[in-house]
């Protein structure tokens, strides 16, 4: 595998019943990532801004949770690698969009042939439309914590 494009914008990403699967699935991105070094590109789409159709789901609080956790966790972990990181594109959603324009999907490219040639080529489509995606990076999250270099206390 040389490159991979993933779609994960739909809202069941988020519920909270989701989270070991998520989890499972970020390892294995960042585990093919490091081990695959410069040899592999991985594209992925995940949501910038949730729809403003969530607010109205009884799990409003949790799924809006989850979405802050899991951005979080995603510039953390790309921020952190010493090896290239996957490429996260957040895609913006406009407030009288339902959802996302595409669905959720996993493409790779082997000998040169993506495994969903049409989804692929949407999704890099949408990647390199201006205004349609923001990248995720580590300026988007306070890596400062306690005790870091801005704590205080480190300089007293």
């Amino acid at each position: 595998m040389r490159a991979a494009v993933m779609v994960q914008c739909g809202i069941g990403w988020l519920r909270p019943e989701r989270l070991a699967l998520r989890n499972a699935l970020d390892e294995a991105v960042l585990t093919a990532q490091v081990r695959r070094g410069e040899h592999l590109r991985i594209n992925r789409i995940v949501l910038h801004n949730l729809p403003v159709v969530v607010s109205r789901e009884p799990d409003f609080r949790s799924v809006t949770a989850s979405f802050d956790e899991w951005q979080f966790r995603l510039a953390t972990a790309c921020s952190l690698l010493s090896s290239p990181a996957p490429q996260i594109h957040r895609l913006i959603i406009r407030g009288d969009e339902p959802g996302p324009p595409m669905p959720d999907m996993v493409a790779v490219l082997e000998n040169g042939q993506w495994s969903d040639a049409e989804q692929a080529e949407s999704a890099l489509r949408i990647i390199g439309a201006a205004g349609m995606t923001t990248p995720l990076t580590g300026y988007d999250i306070n890596l400062s914590g306690p005790f870091s270099d801005s704590d205080p206390s480190i300089h007293m």
